[in-house]
């Protein structure tokens, strides 16, 4: 398959690795303005072009990736649809639900797979995470608590959008992906209360957030983001999920219910030796899940929809109801009230 990536920053090129070596694919081209696009086409070896438009035209790809700045994705995914080309688009897939919801009307009108870059799902930790909750392993989820901190540096964001309200910031760049790693394992987001300070950094965006969200079933899920923050609890850095990142032994995510609970990405099951007692010592079983690289997952899934009809495993309503989420989180820290969330595509 002969997939193209749109953006050549730090995640187009993480993209563009994945496709050069993974068997079964080519990378087609890459589309973007500045001259760090091109040195990564040289890179691999491939064709550069300024313009998206000009690799759809030029080279034809038989998918592509769009892993531009976060306000560029509808669009570019609108015209990629008019070409006749499926596409992975990198999270979050718009910055609004009506952004979401225009792409999904487009993609049913092309019958064409649109695919959203929440790469986690495809990571083997999270999979066999997924099969210990569906299988009743912990119980009736009670609760949850997670963390996202670590220390980006400051030339990070050099570009203007990361520090522009609405389009940067550690919410729509880190916690939409936690957003999609709990609903997918505990289920639907129905209300939340959430505070941001952007205190450390002093940007116009939030630097540090602290959300509590509850889920349909009335689990609750305490969960801190912050990206000034000295610290390795995060899925970013503990899971392996990207060659860029150092691996840190220590777990990022509790998943507790009645029966037992489990650690991520530790796979740590918790029970008690003995009666459900907290005077009773429990004692953990730690789960396997041989790794995979998710990105490479993903594209052979992407292959799979394309060429295949398989099921979509996280495709563009799954990113609007994301943003359906965070439409929330912007309300309760403008009202300083709990908010709830919009169904969408109900």
């Amino acid at each position: 398959m002969r997939l193209a990536v749109i953006g050549g920053g730090a995640i187009g090129s993480t993209h563009a690795q994945a496709i050069a070596e993974t068997e079964g694919f080519t990378l087609a081209g890459i589309a973007d303005p500045f001259d760090g696009g091109a040195a990564l086409a040289a890179r691999f070896g491939t064709a550069h072009h300024r313009d998206h438009k000009a690799l759809l035209d030029a080279e034809r790809p038989d998918g592509v990736i769009i892993a531009t700045p976060n306000e560029t994705h509808v669009p570019i995914a609108l015209d990629c649809l008019a070409a006749g080309v499926p596409a992975i688009v990198e999270k979050p897939v718009g910055n609004t639900v009506a952004e979401a919801e225009a792409l999904l009307a487009a993609q049913a009108e092309s019958g064409l797979a649109v695919l959203v870059g929440h790469h986690r799902r495809h990571h083997p930790v999270l999979q066999k995470a997924k099969e210990i909750v569906d299988a009743g392993t912990l119980g009736r989820l009670v609760c949850v608590s997670a963390s996202a901190c670590l220390m980006k540096p400051d030339d990070y964001f050099a570009p203007e959008w990361r520090r522009t309200p609405g389009i940067g910031g550690t919410f729509l760049i880190n916690l939409i992906h936690e957003i999609d790693l709990l609903r997918y394992l505990c289920g639907e987001i129905v209300s939340l209360s959430a505070h941001s300070s952007s205190a450390t950094r002093g940007l116009a965006v939030e630097d540090t957030g602290a959300i509590t969200f509850e889920f349909a079933d009335g689990a609750l899920a305490s969960f801190v983001v912050s990206d000034t923050a000295a610290g390795p609890w995060s899925w970013d850095l503990t899971a392996g999920d990207s060659p860029r990142f150092a691996v840190h032994d220590v777990d990022s995510h509790r998943f507790v219910g009645t029966e037992a609970s489990v650690t991520l990405p530790g796979l740590e099951v918790w029970r008690h030796d003995g009666p459900r007692d907290w005077t009773v010592p429990m004692k953990p079983v730690r789960e396997s899940a041989p790794f995979e690289s998710p990105y490479a997952r993903q594209i052979r899934h992407f292959r799979a929809v394309v060429e295949e009809g398989a099921p979509t495993h996280v495709g563009a309503i799954e990113g609007a109801r994301n943003l359906a989420v965070m439409d929330a989180v912007w309300r309760s820290i403008e009202t300083g009230r709990r908010a709830d969330v919009a169904p969408v595509g109900a």
